[in-house]
């Protein structure tokens, strides 16, 4: 008896009394998602992890070539009352893989794509707090430079200056939320002197 890892992936159960092998719409689609199905070649492919998936399959069939013929019998009394209950199971099981899909369609991508975004989102808040450090920084520049370079008053004057430019492009994105323009990013508003 000749089993790999990959070949009972869709299987449900084991052979029917007609000889059929029943497969599973989940574990299907499940491994046709690229995320798992590179997951389960990268499993299978390393080294360390390939040589415990032979041992388990060793022993696995070691330990269950003797019980087989026993277990199936059982199977084979109990498959009417099981096979309702695996069907209605992995149509669930199959109905939540659409949904999750539906909900999040990254699970779709390719895994360096995933890895991208990942990378985006958790590096998100410090990026956008440097865009709008560097934004801040350049409108003091801006507002400093046409205050004429003078002393404290010059500061002072862009400093108020500054605040308020940044302010009123706050405020002109919350409208954009609020009027449903989901976050456009604000045009700066310079005062023309």
């Amino acid at each position: 008896m000749n089993l790999s890892f990959s070949a009972h992936i869709g299987t449900m159960t084991g052979p029917t009394a007609n000889g059929d092998i029943p497969t599973s719409k989940f574990l299907n689609r499940l491994t046709t998602f690229p995320a798992v199905s590179t997951g389960i070649e990268a499993v299978k492919s390393n080294p360390v992890t390939a040589a415990p998936l032979a041992v388990a399959k060793r022993t696995s069939l070691l330990f269950a070539t003797p019980v087989f013929p026993l277990a199936s019998l059982s199977y084979f009394m109990l498959e009417p009352l099981i096979e309702p209950i695996m069907k209605k199971l992995d149509t669930v099981a199959h109905d939540s893989l659409s949904r999750l899909e539906s909900t999040w369609p990254l699970i779709k991508e390719q895994p360096e794509h995933i890895k991208a975004e990942i990378e985006y989102l958790v590096l998100l808040p410090w990026t956008k707090s440097k865009e709008q450090k560097d934004y801040v920084s350049s409108t003091y520049t801006d507002e400093y430079s046409r205050c004429g370079k003078g002393g404290v008053r010059a500061k002072g004057r862009a400093l108020i200056c500054t605040q308020l430019i940044v302010l009123s492009d706050g405020l002109l994105w919350i409208k954009s939320l609020l009027s449903g323009g989901h976050g456009r990013k604000p045009v700066a508003v310079k005062s023309g002197r």
